[in-house]
């Protein structure tokens, strides 16, 4: 460790030499409030996981990720150590929290009791999720095998630029589209419109008022609407990647996403 990286580490809690990977944040250093922070987003449903990944291996371990568990009020904890796969379940985020904090400064890991080696070829199960998604966001037999063939999506790794290749596709193909967050009502009616033209749905304007946004709006249209559900592809920008989605494939694909470590909501959820 450098002498500027040790002043960093040991007066200022900023950490030169570690890695932070989420949606929103994915690059060397951090200041350690840095995992509050991303601990906080995941619990408000911002983002799906946290990864520390130290720049040597720490009592063997490579990695630290914290995954948005079966509820939002827990976190799964994730350790590869020795190049295998351990997990903690069903924790809460403040146990999480000081285990990643003391993960960072302390250089420790936990109690080797408290976490199960994962058996299993994670890969699969994330593979075969997002080509149920696929299926289900494309809605097209063959547009789905030719995007699939076309873009590699065998693990995890894959995910992030995989999902950004999904999302260009819809926009393609017309089953989604994109408007900046500040989008004006009437832009945001059309875009309603033209998802919904062949669906016959109806959107009433006058429900809409012009001083809110494209959540309040979209969360008045999912009152009025039965059966379909104005969704959003969550890309971690400034922007809304609208959806229109049957109720049960509306369900399904939130939970798919989940298992790609990605995330599609009710328009007012974002």
């Amino acid at each position: 460790m450098s002498i500027c990286n040790w002043i960093q580490k040991t007066i200022f809690a900023t950490y030169k030499e570690w890695h932070m990977k989420s949606p929103i944040y994915d690059r060397n250093g951090f200041h350690i409030v840095g995992i509050d922070n991303s601990l906080k987003a995941m619990h408000d449903g911002y983002i799906t996981y946290t990864e520390l990944i130290p720049s040597y291996a720490v009592k063997g371990c490579t990695s630290m990720k914290a995954i948005v568990g079966k509820s939002k009020d827990r976190v799964d904890l994730y350790l590869t150590i020795k190049g295998k796969k351990y997990v903690i379940s069903d924790l809460s985020y403040g146990d999480v929290l000081k285990i990643m904090r003391a993960f960072v400064r302390k250089e420790v890991l936990p109690d080797e009791k408290t976490y199960t080696e994962v058996i299993g070829n994670d890969n699969e199960i994330v593979k075969s999720a997002f080509e149920e998604l696929s299926k289900i966001l494309l809605a097209d037999s063959k547009t789905t095998q030719k995007f699939l063939k076309k873009h590699k999506h065998e693990s995890m790794e894959d995910m992030d630029h995989v999902w950004e290749e999904l999302c260009e596709e819809l926009l393609r193909k017309e089953k989604a589209i994109e408007l900046d967050w500040k989008e004006r009502k009437d832009e945001f009616i059309s875009a309603v419109n033209k998802l919904s033209a062949k669906l016959n749905l109806d959107v009433d304007e006058k429900i809409l008022s012009d001083k809110e946004d494209i959540p309040r709006w979209g969360k008045a249209i999912n009152a009025q609407w039965d059966g379909y559900v104005l969704s959003e592809m969550d890309m971690e920008s400034d922007s809304y990647v609208l959806l229109i989605l049957r109720e049960e494939n509306f369900v399904r694909a939130k939970k798919l996403a989940k298992v790609t470590l990605h995330r599609i909501a009710a328009i007012e959820e974002m």
